[in-house]
């Protein structure tokens, strides 16, 4: 979500642009070891003026980063999916398609929403449909074509019965629903995951809540099945205790024949720690790890409310979680290095007036990262290494690549921001 507070942080008056890559930075190593990873925008992109509550309309940089982070499946059908109007819905779809991510959940047109749907996705020689819903959108409504997903029996039963025509080996349904504020599912989520297994879904993941809800590996009539009841808020810049994090979850799926199920499911429990840097304040999303260990990352403040939202989620899972097992980011793993390095220092190759096209080019985009530095300036950079050695085998094969000119930088973490200062050949 994109709340006022947010939008206020991220921008950029330097360029006046908004800023949020630096904020992800902690989940994209993570992130990129899935071959699918879906997110729920809960925001249009309806253009200026920018707002957060109640009628979203966020800046085109938000998505722009998740896709740079590596989500590759955005969900559009949520209670905010009709904040802006028909403008909004439209200019929603017209800026995921231009950003060529896989979306689903609202459409132009009957038509459109024919051909499209389910979201089929082929990875690892099986097919999964993705099908998204929401219990409403705040009472507003936008007009046809126009079509919003809504969570109704029949239109689920009809959808799921495509997708197994189209040949899905397995069937995710994305519901948005629930009450807020509540840490248990309802009889109204209870009854549509009921219908989703029984029709022949494989895994139904779940959003709206705004905290944590359970999660449940589990059999149904003798099959594997996935429930998430809520993954809380994955950034927001909601401030009561059990509404400063969420979860990433999580599953690996095997096919065997032509059988596949679930082989392991997990989760990460997110904080998100508000942060000024210089020109721009981020909202880091943070995994649990020990991140005061290598600097003062953490003010005393949001220590304690790291502590306390981990603490109530991991007692709520102890109570009511099935199967689903918590990771936590070790400092001695490869992803915990990389902690260490964006907290302290790092040696990187620059590329000099880069265009953010590169960050999509198929080639090299998972190589580079955008920084900003504490005056605001923007640095697109590839390679975190230990020492000047390492960032010029990185050059080379940079300049192999013929993407421009290249300089090798330090990029320091301290208190005031981050700091990329050139490193004499």
């Amino acid at each position: 979500m994109q709340h006022d507070g947010q939008i206020n942080a991220a921008r950029n008056s330097t360029n006046d642009s908004y800023d949020y890559e630096d904020g992800w930075k902690f989940i994209r190593p993570i992130v990129n070891e899935y071959d699918i990873a879906v997110a729920n925008l809960e925001v249009t992109l309806a253009g200026k003026p920018f707002k957060g509550y109640p009628q979203f309309s966020a800046p085109d940089e938000l998505v722009e980063t998740l896709v740079n982070n590596g989500f590759n499946v955005i969900l559009t059908a949520n209670n905010h999916s009709c904040d802006r109007g028909a403008k909004g819905v439209i200019r929603t779809l017209d800026k995921l398609d231009e950003l060529g991510v896989a979306h689903t959940g609202t459409f132009r047109s009957q038509a459109e929403r024919d051909q499209n749907y389910p979201l089929m996705l082929e990875e690892n020689g099986m097919k999964i449909a993705m099908l998204n819903y929401t219990y409403g959108t705040n009472g507003l409504e936008v007009a046809k074509p126009l079509i919003i997903n809504y969570i109704d029996s029949t239109v689920i039963k009809t959808d799921i019965a495509r997708a197994k025509e189209l040949g899905a080996d397995y069937i995710v349904c994305n519901m948005h629903w629930g009450l807020e504020y509540k840490f248990l599912p309802n009889g109204y989520q209870k009854t549509y995951e009921q219908l989703c297994y029984r029709e022949g879904a494989d895994m139904v993941i779940g959003g709206h809540p705004h905290v944590v809800q359970p999660i449940e590996q589990k059999e149904v009539n003798g099959e594997d099945k996935l429930t998430v009841w809520s993954l809380g808020n994955f950034v927001s810049n909601m401030q009561t205790r059990p509404t400063r994090g969420g979860l990433m979850v999580g599953s690996t799926i095997e096919k065997k024949g032509d059988d596949i199920s679930i082989k392991e499911a997990h989760y990460y429990l997110i904080y998100v720690m508000k942060k000024s840097e210089g020109e721009v304040t981020q909202y880091y999303i943070l995994p649990d790890f020990e991140y005061n260990t290598f600097t003062d990352f953490m003010d005393s403040k949001n220590q304690n409310h790291y502590k306390l939202f981990m603490a109530d989620s991991r007692k709520l899972f102890a109570e009511h979680n099935l199967n689903a097992k918590e990771r936590i980011v070790d400092t001695d793993s490869e992803i915990g290095e990389l902690y260490q390095q964006f907290l302290t220092n790092y040696y990187a190759v620059e590329i000099d007036g880069g265009d953010e096209a590169l960050l999509h080019n198929e080639l090299i985009g998972d190589l580079l990262q955008v920084t900003v530095d504490k005056d605001g300036k923007h640095h697109m950079i590839s390679g975190m290494c230990a020492n000047p050695e390492e960032a010029k085998s990185v050059r080379n094969y940079m300049n192999d690549l013929g993407i421009g000119t290249t300089s090798i930088v330090k990029v320091n973490y301290g208190n005031e921001g981050i700091l990329v200062n050139p490193v004499t050949p």
